[in-house]
């Protein structure tokens, strides 16, 4: 539009009038465009949050049903195996499917906690700092089967990190419980950043990775380490070790709390069982794994009873001795359990971890009460 003509529109009333109709129209389309630019990303956004709050309630329906499979478990008896209905993946997925979602898929799986080694053990008591020396001698053995005794490649030595974890676990802040060979907080303290040793249990087991010698490389598979001991790549800590299991004294005015670190034998993973065995036998756990999962011929149900004590010893060909010994960490059953619940829905996917303790309420009946929950 050249100046005359706009010239003549604006000493014209009716041009002037188009001319402001125009503007209108074009500032209304502008704003309608944009209206439902964000229509559709409201929509989006009101979609995507649809199906988040979804898979959230499938994830917290697997654990429920979890929850629900460890309490029935109770009826049949109180000894917990790789038997069981909770540790069968396949019979978690039947049970799942029975509940016919409209949309989406969930996979079950339960851990037993307490077939894993109770790092927060290594101490007697809490507050305090009298080691355990049996669990001392578990802990070394497992970290063992992940460090070489060759030197000129590993200069980890499994006593000195064991030591390490002990001094991070005591009450004092010292070097008399460990000697040189520990860590304490002169010792983090000269770190960048620094930072002091806890004196306290494990509330968390990534807090392992602040302790001197502990890496997220620990329990790396090495060439010339025994393979019988890494039946499943990419070891975790919380494959092998936990932080549950504290038990509180009633009769002590102190409150001190103890852990147990008595180990399910009927559910502990290979690594665990060669741990806890005599030394020269750790090659035997394989044996006692196996023996775990056998059935018979026909496939139907299992060929040992896992419930009847010191079943292992045959199994492993244990003195009287070695048997006495290992029945005092030992144990067939279990009341703390990990449970992992992976949601999936159109492509996407949320994994709900959760922790429970299977007790009793004041009328006798069983529950599940929730520990700790986290969304991976």
């Amino acid at each position: 539009m050249n100046r005359k003509t706009l010239v003549k529109i604006l000493k014209n009333e009716n041009g002037v009038a188009l001319l402001i109709t125009l503007s209108i129209i074009a500032i209304l389309l502008t704003i309608s465009l944009e209206l439902n630019r964000r229509v559709k990303i409201g929509s989006m956004a009101a979609q995507t949050g649809k199906d988040d709050y979804y898979l959230m309630e499938m994830a917290e329906s697997g654990i429920n049903v979890a929850k629900a499979v460890l309490v029935k478990d109770t009826t049949h008896n109180r000894i917990d195996s790789v038997q069981e209905e909770w540790a069968d993946t396949e019979i978690l997925d039947k049970i799942i499917h029975s509940l016919a979602f409209d949309e989406g898929d969930i996979k079950l799986k339960i851990n037993d906690e307490m077939g894993k080694l109770q790092i927060n053990a290594l101490i007697d008591t809490y507050p305090g700092h009298e080691v355990n020396q049996d669990q001392k001698q578990i802990c070394e053995n497992l970290l063992s089967f992940f460090i070489s005794n060759d030197k000129s490649e590993d200069k980890r030595d499994p006593r000195q990190i064991t030591n390490c974890l002990i001094d991070w676990l005591d009450s004092k802040d010292g070097e008399m419980i460990t000697g040189i060979s520990g860590a304490e907080s002169s010792f983090y303290e000269s770190l960048t950043p620094p930072y002091k040793c806890a004196n306290r249990e494990f509330f968390d087991l990534n807090e392992m990775f602040f302790v001197k010698g502990v890496s997220n490389t620990l329990l790396s598979e090495s060439d010339n380490l025994n393979s019988l001991f890494f039946d499943q790549k990419d070891l975790q800590l919380n494959d092998l070790f936990t932080v549950f299991g504290a038990e509180k004294n009633k009769n002590d005015k102190n409150k001190h709390y103890q852990f147990s670190g008595k180990i399910n034998i009927n559910t502990a993973p290979i690594q665990v069982i060669a741990a806890i065995l005599p030394f020269g036998k750790k090659d035997l756990a394989k044996n006692i794994s196996e023996y775990r999962c056998m059935k018979p011929d026909d496939k139907s149900g299992y060929a040992n009873d896992l419930s009847v004590k010191n079943w292992y010893a045959g199994v492993a060909g244990l003195t009287q001795k070695e048997t006495e010994q290992i029945a005092k960490i030992v144990t067939y059953s279990s009341d703390i359990f990990s449970i992992e619940s992976h949601a999936i829905l159109k492509g996407k996917s949320l994994v709900l971890k959760s922790v429970v303790k299977r007790q009793k309420d004041k009328n006798g009946k069983w529950f599940c009460k929730t520990l700790r929950q986290q969304i991976d």
